[in-house]
């Protein structure tokens, strides 16, 4: 059975695994912050009047206009040669190495926040980074970039979130950047039995990162 179709049988099982409490509120606040920080510079640091509700839907418009990151229905090989998704291992490495390559904001992205104790590179251990991984899901995110749903190989007890977002210079160069690392599941209920069905899912897979 080819891994797409895999997945697809156990897609009920997945959502019920999938922790989503406080990704949104990750994503929400980050682009309200980025976006912020921006126009702070715009107004030499004025941004009190600023509604973020507005904001946020702002955000969402312009990013609506821009080309999707990645298609509705990407085949394997698209979801593995995707820039996007090609960049979380570049963004890993860069963790691994101490430069920081790849990652937005460096003290957020690998500290996180106390308010957001599942996010951050540094609150879980290096070794997960270190093992190659397999992409269980991945989609457009509406402020902007892609998000993919990741399981290291050897180590896959923990859904891990991730957020890339493309950037473009002032020269007018791309280039992408990690903007969000967050575990985001199994729930407690389904911890036990998890690894091994992502031991299946691996042994199944072709493509790895």
């Amino acid at each position: 059975m080819e891994m797409k179709n895999f997945i697809e049988k156990y897609k009920l099982y997945i959502i019920l695994i999938i922790v989503l409490v406080g990704i949104g509120y990750f994503i929400f606040n980050y682009a309200i912050q980025n976006q912020r920080s921006n126009l702070g510079r715009e107004n030499n640091g004025n941004t009190s009047n600023i509604d973020p509700e507005k904001l946020a839907e702002a955000i969402k418009r312009a990013e609506a206009q821009q080309p999707p990151g990645i298609g509705a229905s990407p085949s394997e090989t698209e979801i593995y040669n995707n820039p996007f998704v090609k960049h979380i291992r570049v963004a890993l490495n860069g963790y691994l190495d101490s430069s920081n390559q790849g990652i937005d904001d460096p003290d957020y992205i690998i500290n996180g926040s106390d308010s957001m104790l599942n996010c951050g590179l540094k609150k879980f251990d290096k070794s997960y980074y270190k093992s190659k991984f397999i992409v269980f899901d991945v989609s457009n995110n509406d402020y902007g970039g892609v998000q993919a749903d990741i399981v290291f190989t050897d180590k896959p007890d923990t859904i891990f979130w991730t957020w890339v977002y493309k950037l473009t210079t002032e020269n007018d160069e791309e280039g992408y950047t990690l903007r969000g690392f967050c575990s985001n599941g199994p729930k407690e209920e389904f911890k036990k039995e998890f690894p091994e069905m992502m031991k299946e899912i691996i042994k199944k897979s072709k493509f790895f990162l």
